[in-house]
């Protein structure tokens, strides 16, 4: 009996759709580009190996909300070279923290961000910004989910792909 070996496997693993949409970007509320244009905070999400949270993550507060990016950096060209994955919110209600939030991603089985934590663990970065109140934090995430469109969220606000089958 033979076994069926498909040798573009890993190419079509690591293969990952980013819409580039200049209309989305161009649309970016102002109000909201001045709350994302302040100072984000980054850590390295995983250890060297990939098999634990980074020790770091204790410096992301426990005491805030607000809205955070995982990014893949592969450092091919230092501080410039970077892709957005996954955008997320913490809001500070119900007991909620960055920290809290961030650690939840490491056991989470959602395939997307399992995929994402298992194939770029090593390169896998934690990129948050504090922000002060839940009603901010809904906004810029939806904001920027809408104008970013990671390939690792699910849910798009205003995002309507076209029917892949003809109507008529």
């Amino acid at each position: 009996m033979s076994e069926i070996v498909d040798m573009c496997m890993r190419h079509k693993i690591l293969t990952y759709n980013f819409e580039l949409n200049i209309d989305r970007w161009n649309d970016f509320n102002e109000d909201l580009r001045k709350i994302v244009s302040q100072e984000w905070k980054m850590i390295k999400y995983l250890n060297e190996d990939g098999t634990q949270l980074n020790m770091e993550i204790e410096k992301v507060p426990d005491n805030m909300g607000g809205v955070y990016i995982f990014l893949v950096k592969p450092e091919i060209i230092p501080q410039v070279h970077l892709y957005i994955m996954y955008i997320g919110r913490a809001r500070k209600r119900n007991d909620y923290s960055l920290r809290k939030r961030c650690k939840d991603y490491f056991r989470d089985n959602r395939p997307k961000i399992a995929t994402m934590r298992e194939l770029w663990g090593p390169y896998l970065y934690f990129r948050y910004l504090e922000l002060p109140d839940d009603e901010t934090i809904v906004a810029v995430e939806r904001e920027l989910l809408r104008v970013i469109i990671p390939p690792c969220n699910s849910q798009i606000p205003d995002y309507h792909e076209m029917p892949t089958k003809a109507a008529f």
